[in-house]
């Protein structure tokens, strides 16, 4: 295993469905003895000049970054832009782009949930209330704190996850297209916990194909609540693209105790880190 450095380059603050502020977040990851950390929010970098200033505060090195939503053969992909340049008018304009679409997702969810007798105008109202962009967990919670359901994992087992009455597929660009995005402004594509998606070994395959033929860069080996065997899986495939490895925690909630921020994130020495560009 690789790397001296504690790094993180996958986490979440509450500007997208995060439960820390970026302040806290870096406060808690520093305390965590995380050295360089990427803040990587859902579709938008609204967080990252307040996490600039905590990390500058706290001698912990940012990494500014996002995470995209994509579209790849009507399967739903995230991508990680690392070390972007987050003042990039080009990525501003197709993140606002990525908000609009969540929010108008958001309102037909929420009209869906109001056809089935639930109060869809309130929920949508608590979702708002959140100070980043509407993701389908804050509905969840929103459901929860309403008494409609007991988990935000019941919310998406009855209500929200693909086949169920109120899911709506989401219109994401494709893949190409964020890849696009990221190295526009001068970033690092990274594909997002490769093993979470539902694919079979050869889509998976060609999936990765296609992100490198677009000018994917890497991929994340190492990401939170993977076990050994998705590591090993997830090298192999980095080896056979040609892609650089990443590491991240998918951070998102403190009271998830599994997974903590840093939580063991070594990279096989099989795999060459993508951070070894950048001097780390």
């Amino acid at each position: 295993m690789s790397g001296a450095l504690n790094i993180d380059l996958h986490t979440h603050s509450n500007c997208s469905d995060g439960y820390l502020t970026p302040a806290a977040l870096i406060e808690r990851a520093a305390a965590a003895g995380v050295e360089v950390l990427a803040l990587t929010d859902h579709d938008t970098v609204a967080g990252l000049g307040e996490a600039w200033a905590s990390a500058q505060a706290l001698g912990l090195k940012l990494v500014p970054g996002v995470e995209i939503s994509a579209a790849w053969r009507a399967q739903a992909i995230h991508v990680l832009g690392l070390w972007i340049d987050p003042a990039s008018p080009e990525l501003r304009a197709m993140l606002h782009a990525q908000g609009e679409l969540r929010r108008a997702r958001m309102r037909k969810i929420c009209a869906r949930l109001d056809k089935l007798k639930l109060p869809g105008a309130q929920l949508l109202a608590a979702v708002e209330v959140h100070p980043g962009l509407p993701t389908r967990a804050h509905l969840a919670q929103a459901l929860v704190a309403g008494g409609h359901v007991a988990t935000p994992d019941a919310a998406f087992r009855k209500y929200l996850s693909k086949g169920k009455a109120a899911h709506i597929a989401a219109e994401w660009p494709a893949l190409e297209e964020v890849v696009g995005w990221i190295r526009g402004a001068g970033g690092v594509a990274s594909l997002a916990h490769p093993a979470r998606y539902s694919l079979s070994a050869g889509a998976r395959r060609r999936l990765l194909g296609d992100f490198t033929a677009a000018g994917g860069t890497a991929l994340e080996v190492v990401s939170g609540g993977n076990g050994a065997q998705h590591v090993e899986t997830c090298a192999s495939l980095a080896m056979s693209h040609g892609l650089l490895g990443s590491v991240g925690s998918d951070f998102h909630n403190p009271q998830a105790a599994w997974n903590p921020l840093g939580r063991s994130l070594k990279l096989p020495d099989c795999v060459t880190p993508v951070w070894r560009s950048f001097g780390l």
